[in-house]
């Protein structure tokens, strides 16, 4: 699994496949709904949408995606205009078909890879929801169940690891193109940019200003490249958490309870602006017990995903500074600051393996509409229904995968 997989599943918690679209203009809006909705299935019989060789999807599949998708619209405060609907179903219906094509062509080692990826995939999006509350807090916007998140991460994973096994051995990256990207942040898509901006100065219609703002484009996605090889500005902090939500049902808890835990907070700030031990303190107040078996501790970024209210408090201590107490949806926190680590350009022996694979990726992209045009062609793709006959933009790798 491509690290650019990671990092924006890890954004977005369990996003539906090929969901990555953004809702574009409309007054009329299709709301998330509030209760389970009623399917085709439990009125009507179950239409096959459109088959091939070894599957095919029906009307009951598109809907559930569907769903899956306007649910995780609305967890990013994100609506779709009714008049896309059936564009966005289409889209949804070539994914489908396309990951399941894939799937289908998994062998026994590529199993083993996705299984393997998967688990520690799926370890990784526990870690970055900071908590297990939080995690459970991120399936439930999106609609999903446990079950179902593990399933479709493997299931992505298998899609993965056919791409790369079938097309990776076709890509070559030189030393010389890694050293590039470090250096002037050009990449393959600055490399097409720049064969672009040459075409364009040979056509006499072009003007001076068009040459002009299509190098301003080619320095800015430069300049976002060398961006993503800076480490911002990093915190270590130890924290307590008071819960103020029951941990089976998720719930808050009644007024008097939170009112005791908020004594208690107090009571242990105290503790510790006195000198206490704060590691001490961790372990016998934190209910955050995955912090509290690593000493109550996290590691933060400036731009990574965290809890905003934990994230503020810790930007703005200092060193051994201990904050006041933290009010979130999980509770009462108290934080202390453990190190700040300034801002920097991480060495090229760090990142050079990362932007091999990132520039590797890139050329997959530039494959992927031809193969996954052959893959279709070869299962003897058929829509059934005419309203999903669209002419729809080619599929790249990034159309697969969850929106960041």
């Amino acid at each position: 699994m491509s690290q650019a997989m990671r990092k924006e599943l890890l954004i977005a918690v369990g996003l539906l496949i090929g969901a990555g679209f953004s809702a574009q203009g409309g007054e009329q809006v299709i709301a998330t709904p509030s209760r389970p909705p009623i399917k085709a299935t439990d009125l009507f019989d179950d239409p096959v949408i459109a088959r091939g060789k070894g599957f095919e999807v029906k009307r009951s599949h598109i809907e559930d995606a569907f769903t899956a998708y306007i649910a995780n619209l609305a967890a990013r405060g994100e609506t779709l205009a009714e008049a896309q609907r059936t564009m966005r179903e289409a889209q949804l219906l070539d994914r489908l078909i396309i990951t399941r094509l894939l799937v289908i062509r998994a062998n026994n080692e590529d199993k083993t890879r996705a299984n393997d990826l998967s688990q520690k995939f799926i370890a990784e999006a526990r870690r970055a929801a900071s908590s297990e509350e939080m995690f459970r807090r991120q399936l439930k916007a999106a609609g999903m169940s446990q079950e179902v998140f593990t399933n479709r991460v493997m299931e992505q994973a298998l899609a993965e690891a056919v791409i790369e096994r079938e097309l990776k051995p076709k890509v070559k990256i030189t030393d010389a193109q890694v050293q590039e990207f470090y250096d002037t942040g050009a990449d393959l898509l600055v490399g097409e940019m720049l064969a672009g901006i040459e075409a364009m100065g040979k056509n006499p219609n072009t003007t001076i200003g068009e040459l002009a703002d299509a190098r301003k484009r080619v320095e800015e996605v430069k300049k976002l490249n060398l961006e993503k090889l800076e480490q911002p500005e990093r915190v270590r902090i130890s924290h307590i958490l008071l819960t103020t939500r029951d941990r089976n049902s998720d719930e808050e808890l009644k007024p008097e309870q939170k009112k005791q835990k908020r004594a208690l907070a107090d009571k242990i700030l105290a503790r510790a602006r006195s000198g206490e031990d704060f590691a001490k303190l961790v372990k016998e107040f934190s209910e955050d017990t995955g912090a509290a078996e690593a000493g109550g501790g996290y590691v933060i970024g400036r731009n990574d995903p965290f809890i905003p209210e934990l994230k503020s408090a810790a930007f703005s201590l200092a060193t051994n500074q201990i904050s006041d107490i933290v009010t979130t949806v999980f509770g009462y926190h108290i934080v202390k600051l453990q190190e700040r680590m300034p801002a920097k350009k991480l060495d090229f022996a760090k990142v050079a393996p990362q932007i091999r694979e990132a520039l590797i990726q890139q050329a997959l992209q530039s494959k992927m509409p031809d193969f996954f045009a052959d893959v279709k062609k070869e299962a003897s793709i058929e829509v059934l229904d005419p309203k999903y006959r669209l002419q729809l933009p080619k599929t790249r790798t990034e159309s697969l995968r969850p929106a960041s």
